[in-house]
């Protein structure tokens, strides 16, 4: 047999050198990866909360349109006598209290006229030469899309939105806008990050031109004119890459559907790369240094000592195994690491099997209770979001529809309140199995928290979702519960087949359940 002294050290010697080269470069490109991976989510996150703002920030702006296009003195504002137009100036003075965001609400006509609050135009206005009117006539029957433009004599940067007006017999008497600060848009979107300094976001109009930016130089121009190429941004979302003067970008963009416009949220790759190989400096360093200095201890300390504690090892195993521990001299047998392996096996075969038993039977106790919420045994909200995800995937990817119900117990407070939180405990609990009761094994119901339950249907349109929410509220209607309890639900029904994400499908659900409760309670509103 060879010498196993000779064997070690030349073994140790080549996979120490081995394990630090080969450990180095796995760490360097795990770290490589997994950087990237969290710097891009860093961006993707911010255009997300971008997008979610700005969609936000002027849907209330349509809403406001689409209502005084509706109105007949601001269709007819030209014709309106004095006092009349008055009126129409003194409701947009009171429109643009309410909502600080608005700069200027106005309508321009035909006849060269335009009712403001608060405003004198210039000498020789006309509004129908003006961009936001023009804009308006061309969008028509739809609100215009978002039209940077200079104002005439503040010379400040807005953005108007507009809707053309048309009489009854169709004939186009003049446009309603709304203008809001690019200054303002900019400011809030564009926070100052902690984690990149090159961090911003600008907006692209269907035309790809900027229409909000930090920098005003590039406002009203169009991509192509700064990058010398249009982008690709057919999809909903995505990261890409272009260059801008002298810096590389790596871009994340979200199109705003509803608006029209495409919100681009971009860093210099520069930093990234920097900040990628700051992080990496130290780990890498201290791993291979590490590594060597371990190396080397462990050749120097352990080459002379290595083959007594496996004889050790070797001759323990077997008394243990024997159930016998007897201090004796150390031997060498032939073969020390087979019979160690040997006894090793015998040893652990019947005990680790035992262990693992054990471990997967508490893992499956662990699982359950992280799973349930422990007062009605239905599923909590963290694995609700989990089961919504998955029965989204399949929806985009194989049609498969879904429903969601709000459900909420009307003036729960006042059970709480009068026969206090026990019994309220189980009017919950009493709820939760017959929601259970009157729905099928294939749904899902959870509690989404306090007196609110959120119910998944499965393979459910909107319309058979509609007939199992009324089962449901009039079930509950005709229940006793505890303490001869009589409870109504408000119950907000939507399926995935309106919305593109989920978190709007979350958000309509329980905006739904929200107007049940304004509408008077024990409703489904769908």
């Amino acid at each position: 047999m060879k010498s196993l002294k000779k064997q070690f050290f030349f073994i140790s010697l080549f996979l120490i050198l081995s394990f630090t080269i080969l450990f180095g470069v796995l760490l360097t490109y795990t770290l490589y990866k997994v950087e990237t991976k969290q710097l891009k989510e860093l961006i993707y996150q911010k255009n997300k909360a971008v997008s979610f703002f700005v969609e936000s920030y002027f849907k209330k702006f349509y809403i406001t349109l689409d209502f005084l296009s509706s109105l007949e003195n601001v269709v007819n504002g030209y014709k309106l006598n004095n006092i009349e137009k008055e009126e129409i100036i003194s409701l947009y003075k009171k429109i643009q209290d309410v909502d600080s965001d608005i700069n200027y609400l106005y309508s321009g006509y035909e006849d060269g006229s335009i009712l403001i609050y608060n405003y004198t135009p210039p000498e020789g206005f006309d509004p129908k030469v003006r961009p936001w009117y023009i804009a308006a006539v061309k969008s028509y029957p739809h609100i215009s899309n978002g039209i940077p433009y200079k104002e005439i004599k503040s010379r400040e940067w807005l953005v108007s939105i507009g809707k053309a007006l048309h009489d009854k017999e169709g004939n186009l008497t003049g446009v309603v806008a709304i203008d809001t600060s690019v200054s303002k848009i900019n400011e809030i979107i564009n926070k100052k990050d902690n984690n990149f300094d090159s961090l911003y976001s600008y907006i692209l109009n269907k035309s790809q031109e900027i229409i909000f930016h930090p920098n005003k130089e590039y406002i009203s121009k169009t991509i192509k004119e700064l990058v010398g190429k249009d982008f690709d941004l057919s999809n909903n979302e995505g990261y890409f890459e272009y260059r801008l003067y002298k810096d590389n970008k790596i871009a994340y963009f979200t199109n705003l559907n509803f608006l029209g416009w495409t919100v681009v949220t971009v860093v210099n790759k520069d930093e990234i790369i920097s900040k990628i190989i700051n992080s990496l400096i130290f780990p890498t360093s201290a791993v291979i240094i590490t590594s060597i200095i371990f190396g080397i201890w462990f050749s120097l300390s352990l080459y002379g000592k290595i083959i007594s504690p496996i004889s050790y090892l070797k001759e323990r195993i077997q008394k243990i195994a024997n159930g016998i521990f007897i201090k004796d001299q150390f031997k060498y047998p032939d073969n020390e690491i087979g019979i160690i392996a040997n006894e090793v096996e015998k040893l652990t075969e019947k005990e680790l099997y035992k262990k693992n038993l054990e471990l997967m039977e508490l893992n499956k106790k662990l699982k359950y209770l992280s799973e349930r919420d422990q007062l009605t045994d239905l599923y909590n909200r963290h694995k609700m979001n989990e089961e919504i995800r998955k029965h989204y995937y399949n929806f985009k990817r194989y049609g498969r529809p879904f429903s969601l119900l709000m459900v909420d117990i009307d003036k729960f407070k006042k059970i709480n309140d009068t026969y206090g939180h026990m019994v309220g405990d189980e009017v919950l609990k009493k709820l939760a199995k017959i929601l259970v009761k009157n729905i099928r094994k294939t749904d899902i119901a959870s509690r989404w928290g306090g007196e609110e339950f959120l119910i998944l249907l499965s393979e459910t349109d909107l319309e058979q979702a509609i007939e199992v929410a009324e089962k449901i509220r009039k079930t509950i209607e005709k229940e006793s519960f505890p303490k001869d309890i009589r409870i109504t639900v408000s119950i907000g029904v939507d399926s995935v087949e309106n919305h593109e994400h989920i978190k709007d499908l979350l958000i309509l659900v329980d905006e739904k359940l929200y107007k049940a409760k304004e509408s008077g309670r024990n409703r489904v509103e769908y």
